[in-house]
């Protein structure tokens, strides 16, 4: 996107590659099960990657829920994920699964968790309008809910479509609660 900078003497500015644009926010005003940000196609032209930042909550009876991650509403077992997980102390563990309905993408705060306590996470997906290989995401989120938890993770979609949709949803049909906010970036393709 070119912006005109008559007024500076330049003609005009275009934002380098490797920028970040916000193109869709999502603050929750009462409790949902999902959030589905769809038409990604549209961004292709200008998106090389694209990220989505969360601040969430959910409704489990836990202090911290794995959350999933699910690419053009596909269910079936086209999924495979890697995390490792660290807490407050000392202790890394690490957990893999393939063949799965869905990618666990990260970890959030649950009802059990500090009054007004988020979990915050950061998902890149990769590559995302590529018909040519398949998607990879990588994922960093932390929560402090009685224990502190840091989890890296990455995730694999198994087919050589383009992304057209990403839905995020509680991994136990959960539903994150008012005040979480899902923010869609784009990563700018170089020109």
């Amino acid at each position: 996107m070119a912006f005109s900078l008559a007024l500076l003497g330049a003609s005009t500015y275009e934002a380098p590659a490797g920028s970040y644009d916000l193109l869709a926010t999502e603050i929750l005003t009462s409790s949902q099960s999902s959030i589905t940000f769809s038409s990604l196609g549209d961004y292709a032209a200008d998106y090389q990657h694209l990220q989505i930042r969360m601040s969430s909550r959910d409704t489990k009876s836990d202090t911290s829920a794995n959350f999933l991650l699910r690419i053009n509403g596909v269910t079936t077992s086209s999924y495979a994920h890697h995390r490792l997980y660290a807490n407050g102390g000392s202790s890394l563990s690490s957990y893999a699964s393939t063949s799965t309905s869905a990618i666990i993408a990260g970890v959030t705060a649950s009802a059990n968790a500090p009054s007004n306590e988020f979990g915050t996470t950061v998902i890149d997906v990769l590559d995302f309008a590529s018909t040519s290989k398949t998607t990879t995401t990588r994922s960093l989120s932390g929560v402090l809910a009685g224990n502190t938890y840091v989890v890296l993770g990455s995730g694999l979609y198994n087919s050589t479509d383009a992304v057209a949709s990403v839905t995020i949803l509680g991994e136990h049909s959960n539903s994150f609660v008012t005040g979480s906010r899902f923010s869609l970036y784009g990563i700018r393709k170089a020109a």
